[in-house]
């Protein structure tokens, strides 16, 4: 099934009960589709046709999903760029994909206006949402005046439908393809790990441009025949209050926010909502089960990437107890056809026996295609259908799954394998730290040996010494993890969905 066959068949089951709940507005699954039809027909009028990339640089609107789902109707291919993104960002998005149109928010077209036209040699049109449209723009009104009817093109189940680039950490970004199918597929195994219903009502404030607000708000959803409460932004001040005026049942986070959320003043009514589950990333494990007390809620914990969206869950409801600290276990299908095995492997991609620690390598027919106009990294990254994550983890003896630190991350110290991921763990627990990064520096040792270094925040107010914050990590850490170096910072540069740059820390510590 491709998303426009399943848009099609949702809307006429679930016809006038709203889909998307936004600021002070509803809408329908027969009004989103059939605005859907209407942006369709507008872009296939501006020659967007089959395979065509169109670039989407918007914050959270009901304007992303009408282009988003529009171009999925056409065969089209839809490229998010993050709002943020500089020129030179831009740029290189706009020019390795190849877009042939671009729909983009008023505000970021100063931006956009720095980058040449030499940059970007196949972009056509630029439609413009909220705002004037400056002369030689498409406004975003127009294509909402098109003919209401289904565009009729054949699109198989594996036709790419999203290009979503990633951070490039450690070289240019890679546009990762992801399918119909698997777009499809993930929302239904997350709809079925999670326990999502038709009456459930599903709020993220995660942002569009990145594939965890598609691919699991959206489409579980969308597949469950539930309602989508999408947030602006996120506001660890507001979250709950949210939560409460749109009576959301279900509440998906990243991982960088759920200290936010924790951090929040204690108040008699944090209990006080609709909601039964959070679902989440790694949440820190000294705050685990004290969370799920405070706000009346349990955490589900996921892990997984833009190449490879069916991953890694906290077990389905009444299948297997949880366990904090780990990650969870692979994903599950309502269809036993659809098989989703996870694997700890060695560096030929056997795999390891429980205990041991190797890369996490997943395997499933909702996979990423592949990268854009890039077939070595795509060679290098999956192969023989496996893609390798570049984390390292171990599966203990009772199948669950615990993450240790990115291959390229982990820390070798006097023959020792050091998770930064731990010590972090260990030094935001401290009350005065607010976050907190660690790696790997060079030892004088040479020979490849590292020594520990920690970066750390502290709360506002909060004062702590690195001998402190030493002899603290010592009381719950072997003496080899005990950061060796400790240096207080003010700010961290983080990524689109707020992990710190642990790239620019490096950086400062060749």
């Amino acid at each position: 099934m491709n998303l426009a066959q399943l848009w099609q068949k949702q809307a006429a089951q679930y016809g006038d009960k709203t889909f998307l709940y936004f600021g002070d507005d509803e809408y329908s699954y027969n009004q989103m589709l059939g605005t859907f039809y209407r942006v369709a027909d507008s872009l296939a009028g501006l020659g967007v046709a089959k395979g065509d990339r169109v670039a989407l640089m918007h914050r959270n609107a009901p304007e992303f999903l009408y282009t988003w789902f529009a171009l999925s109707f056409l065969g089209a291919i839809t490229v998010p760029i993050n709002p943020v993104f500089t020129e030179t960002e831009i740029a290189y998005i706009l020019g390795h994909s190849g877009a042939k149109a671009l729909v983009i928010e008023q505000e970021f077209l100063e931006t956009l206006g720095k980058v040449s036209r030499e940059q970007t040699p196949e972009l056509g049109q630029v439609i413009v949402s909220g705002g004037q449209a400056p002369e030689g723009t498409i406004p975003f009104a127009r294509l909402m005046l098109g003919a209401e009817r289904d565009p009729g093109v054949a699109i198989d189940d594996q036709d790419p439908c999203v290009c979503i680039y990633t951070s490039g950490t450690t070289d240019m970004p890679k546009g990762v393809l992801n399918s119909h199918y698997g777009w499809v597929t993930t929302g239904q195994a997350y709809v079925y790990t999670v326990g999502i219903g038709e009456n459930d009502r599903v709020m993220t404030p995660n942002p569009l441009f990145h594939a965890n607000a598609q691919v699991y708000s959206t489409m579980g959803s969308l597949n469950a025949g539930a309602g989508l409460i999408l947030l602006e932004r996120f506001s660890g001040s507001q979250i709950l209050e949210q939560a409460r005026r749109y009576q959301a049942t279900k509440m998906v986070l990243v991982q960088a926010v759920t200290p936010w959320v924790w951090g929040r003043p204690v108040s008699a009514d944090d209990c006080e909502h609709n909601l039964d589950t959070m679902v989440a990333g790694n949440v820190p494990v000294d705050i685990y089960e004290k969370f799920e007390e405070r706000f009346c809620l349990k955490i589900q914990t996921i892990y997984s990437l833009t190449e490879a969206t069916m991953a890694v869950m906290g077990p389905r409801p009444g299948t297997m107890p949880r366990k904090p600290g780990s990650i969870g276990v692979p994903m599950e299908h309502p269809d036993p056809a659809v098989t989703n095995r996870v694997w700890i492997a060695d560096e030929a991609g056997r795999e390891l026996p429980a205990g041991k620690q190797g890369e996490i390598i997943i395997n499933n027919p909702a996979v990423m295609l592949g990268y854009y106009n890039d077939p070595a990294k795509t060679a290098a990254t999956k192969i023989d259908g496996w893609v390798h994550t570049g984390d390292i983890g171990f599966r203990d003896e009772e199948g669950y799954i615990f993450f240790v630190g990115r291959k390229k991350e982990v820390i070798r110290r006097r023959g020792e394998l050091i998770s930064p991921t731990q010590i972090e763990a260990v030094l935001n627990a401290h009350p005065a730290v607010a976050e907190s990064a660690v790696i790997g520096v060079p030892s004088e040792l040479g020979t490849g040996e590292e020594e520990v270094k920690a970066f750390v925040r502290l709360e506002e107010g909060g004062q702590a010494t690195a001998e402190e914050l030493q002899e603290f990590c010592r009381a719950k850490l072997a003496e080899f993890k005990v950061p060796r170096f400790i240096e207080f910072r003010s700010e961290f540069a983080k990524s689109a969905i707020g992990r710190i740059k642990k790239e620019e820390l490096k950086k400062s510590n060749p």
